[in-house]
C-alpha cells in the first residue's frame, strides 16, 4: 500500500465569512496591528506611571484596561491561529471575541459620550491622555475587533432550545 501523503491543514471557511480567516493575508495583518496597538497602550501605562500604578488591582480596576485585556486575549489567540492554521485556536478565538468585541463597542461608546459633555467627568486633570494614547486606549479595540468579527468570523445562529 503506498504511503499517504500529508498535505498542509486548511481549515473550511463558513459560507457567510466574507473574508478567509485564519490565514496570512489581510487577517494576520489585522491581528498582528491590533497587537502591536495593545501592547503600545501596555507600554504607556509601564512608561507613564500614576499614582493608580501603586493602587490595588493596579489599572485592572478600570473597565477600559480590562476590554484592552479581553481584546489582548482576542487578538493573540487570532495571530496564533493565523500563523498555525489551527481551527481549535480559530473556535476558541472566536469565543472569546463574542464577549470582547460587545464590551469594546460598549467601552468607546460610554466613553464617547462621557467626553462630550466633559472629559473630567472619566478623567481627572492630572491623568489627562494625549491623542495619540487616548485612541488606542479607547477607540481602537472596539474598531479593530468589529473589523475581525464583520469580516474574519462565521456568523453565530441561534437555535430555538437556546433562545
Amino acid at each position: 500500500m503506498p504511503p499517504k501523503v500529508m498535505r498542509p491543514y486548511v481549515p473550511k471557511r463558513h459560507p457567510l465569512q466574507r473574508l478567509k480567516s485564519p490565514a496570512l493575508g489581510f487577517s494576520s495583518i489585522l491581528h498582528f496591528a491590533g497587537l502591536s496597538s495593545f501592547g503600545a497602550s501596555y507600554k504607556y501605562l509601564i512608561d507613564y506611571p500614576t499614582l493608580i500604578n501603586e493602587a490595588y488591582g493596579w489599572h485592572f480596576q478600570y473597565l477600559t484596561i480590562l476590554g484592552l485585556l479581553l481584546a489582548t486575549l482576542t487578538f493573540t489567540l487570532a495571530s496564533l491561529s493565523d500563523l498555525t492554521s489551527s481551527r481549535t485556536l480559530f473556535n476558541l478565538k472566536n469565543h472569546v471575541s463574542i464577549l470582547a468585541t460587545p464590551l469594546a463597542v460598549l467601552i468607546t461608546t460610554l466613553y464617547g459620550a462621557l467626553v462630550s459633555i466633559d472629559k473630567e467627568l472619566v478623567i481627572p486633570p492630572e491623568f489627562q491622555l494625549g491623542l495619540l494614547p487616548d485612541l488606542s486606549f479607547h477607540a481602537v479595540p472596539a474598531v479593530v475587533l468589529t473589523v475581525d468579527y464583520l469580516l474574519f468570523s462565521p456568523p453565530w445562529g441561534i437555535r430555538f432550545r437556546e433562545a
